[in-house]
C-alpha cells in the first residue's frame, strides 16, 4: 500500500513538472512568436498637410534654418523665380525629389514589410525606397542615389510583442535636391543625413518624425509628417513626369512648351520667344 502511495505521488509530481514545463515552453514560444510579429501598415497612405516641408506651412512654422551662405542662395533663387525661372526646384526638370523630400508624398505611398527589407513605394515619379532591417552594417562605399541608402531597426515601444516603430537612418544621398518647391536647396557637398521614426499613432494615421542634418542648415531640422490611411476603393496612379512636363530648360533659360502652337513661350520679361522656323 505504501508502495502504491509512493508511486501515485511520484507520478503526480512528474505530471506536475511536465505540465509546468509544457506551460513554460508554450509561453516562451508565444513570446518568441510575438517578438517577431510586424505591424500591419498595408493599404494606401496619403499626405496630411502642406506640400511645404513643414506640414503646417512656413507662415506658422517659420523659415528654414539656413546658414548665411545658403540664405543668400535661397534669396537668389527667389529673385530668379520672380523672373519665371524655376530655380531651386530640381523636380521641375523631372529629376526625382530624393530624400527627404520624397516623403512629402505628392501622391500616395504603399509600405510593404518583410523581415529583411521594408519597401516604401511612392506613386510620385514611381520612386522606391528599400530600408534594410536585416542587421547589416554600413558598407565601406555607398553608391550615391537620390533616395540614398537606408538602414532600419524595428522597436517594440509598448512591449506587447508586436513591433510598432521603425527607425531609419539614410545616407549616401545625391543631388541636386531641394527640401520642397520653394527654392530651399541642400548643400552641394551632398552630405545630407536623414533619420526617421515611423509609427502608427492611431488606426487611421501614420507619423514619420523626420530629422534632416545638412551643411546648408544651422541645426538639425525636424518635422512630423503625417499620413491618412485608406484601405478600401484604393486607386494607384501612374505618374510619369516627362509625359506631361511642359517646363523646358535650354542652357540657363527656362521656357514653357505651348503644345497648341508648337512654340516655347517665354517665362520672364525680355526673354525671346522661340518660334520654329517657317519654311
Amino acid at each position: 500500500m505504501q508502495y502504491c502511495r509512493f508511486t501515485i505521488l511520484a507520478s503526480a509530481m512528474i505530471l506536475a513538472a511536465l505540465t509546468v514545463s509544457s506551460c513554460t515552453t508554450t509561453t516562451n514560444n508565444s513570446a518568441a512568436r510575438r517578438g517577431t510579429e510586424y505591424p500591419d501598415w498595408s493599404g494606401q497612405w496619403e499626405r496630411i498637410g502642406s506640400l511645404n516641408w513643414p506640414p503646417e506651412g512656413y507662415a506658422k512654422a517659420g523659415p528654414a534654418p539656413l546658414t548665411a551662405e545658403y540664405q543668400a542662395v535661397y534669396e537668389h533663387n527667389l529673385e530668379l523665380r520672380k523672373q519665371g525661372i524655376l530655380a531651386g526646384d530640381p523636380p521641375a526638370t523631372c529629376l526625382p525629389p530624393g530624400m527627404p523630400r520624397v516623403m512629402k508624398m505628392s501622391f500616395p505611398m504603399e509600405i510593404i514589410i518583410t523581415p529583411k527589407i521594408t519597401y516604401i513605394y511612392a506613386d510620385w515619379e514611381s520612386q522606391v525606397r528599400r530600408v534594410y532591417t536585416d542587421g547589416r552594417a554600413w558598407p565601406d562605399y555607398i553608391l550615391p542615389e537620390f533616395n540614398g541608402y537606408s538602414l532600419g531597426q524595428w522597436h517594440d515601444e509598448n512591449n506587447d510583442g508586436i513591433y510598432d516603430m521603425l527607425s531609419i537612418t539614410t545616407k549616401g544621398i545625391k543631388g541636386p535636391r531641394s527640401i520642397d518647391s520653394t527654392g530651399v536647396v541642400f548643400h552641394e557637398n551632398n552630405q545630407t543625413e536623414v533619420t526617421e521614426e515611423i509609427r502608427r499613432i492611431d488606426a487611421n494615421t501614420l507619423e514619420d518624425k523626420i530629422t534632416t542634418v545638412d551643411d546648408a542648415f544651422t541645426r538639425p531640422w525636424t518635422i512630423n509628417q503625417r499620413y491618412n490611411h485608406k484601405s478600401e476603393d484604393i486607386i494607384w496612379v501612374e505618374y510619369v513626369c516627362a509625359e506631361g512636363n511642359r517646363h523646358i530648360k535650354l542652357g540657363d533659360e527656362w521656357y514653357f512648351l505651348n503644345d497648341d502652337e508648337g512654340v516655347l513661350e517665354p517665362t520672364r520679361a525680355g526673354q525671346p520667344r522661340l518660334v520654329p522656323e517657317v519654311k
